[in-house]
């Protein structure tokens, strides 16, 4: 399924730590959630759980659909009515509740299945005076992440926070040995990394980037 680009699709990416008294009903829920939502409603594209690498029990969810309207029907659904019961009944832990963010991807928007890999969440907040030049980079690592130079790189996506200007939020899924490492370390050697390495290391930052990593369930 793809589309045009004047369709771009709507991405959600989450952030939350769950109680480890709690984490048994909560996989049980999230996962029958990820189902119904790819099978059951037509405008979802892809949803994502995975948790952290080093952190047990923090979790991330990353989400696509056709368009806004999209991801206002999902929360109409039985199923996210389950999710939002089961938020409300503190499960969190002290400083662990959801953080999300909400962008439109700049990518054509394709129905992804349930997936083994390893991920990334990144936020970057930029400068408003290096917008165009980070764009110009950025598009560049992107594009050579999802062309032929990177068979282990599964997804690079990202968009600009719709809540906050020059706050850019990324999903990014690689596969191979490791759980998928194998192709985030492949990625990190490729030229248009160093080119983006090269832009970071000049300071155009508001604030410390935020990178997440995490492997699917």
């Amino acid at each position: 399924m793809s589309m045009s680009m004047t369709q771009r699709p709507f991405a959600v990416n989450l952030k939350f730590s769950i109680k480890p008294e709690r984490r048994d009903d909560f996989l049980s829920l999230m996962k029958e959630n990820q189902v119904k939502t790819l099978e059951t409603e037509a405008a979802a594209l892809q949803h994502v759980v995975g948790e952290d690498i080093t952190e047990p029990n923090t979790f991330y969810l990353h989400e696509q659909f056709t368009s806004e309207q999209g991801f206002i029907d999902h929360r109409d659904t039985p199923h996210v009515s389950d999710w939002i019961q089961f938020r409300n009944s503190d499960p969190f832990t002290n400083g662990g509740e959801p953080i999300y963010h909400f962008y439109f991807g700049t990518h054509e928007a394709e129905k992804v299945p349930i997936r083994s890999a390893f991920c990334l969440h990144v936020e970057l907040c930029i400068k408003p005076e290096v917008r165009d030049a980070f764009l110009e980079v950025i598009e560049n690592n992107q594009k050579g992440s999802n062309s032929d130079v990177e068979p282990l790189c599964l997804q690079y996506v990202y968009g600009e926070n719709k809540d906050t200007p020059n706050t850019f939020v990324f999903h990014e899924e690689y596969a191979g040995d490791n759980g998928g490492k194998e192709g985030f370390d492949f990625h990190a050697t490729t030229p248009h990394f160093v080119e983006w390495e090269t832009f970071a290391s000049t300071n155009p930052f508001t604030k410390p980037p935020v990178v997440d990593f995490f492997k699917t369930l």
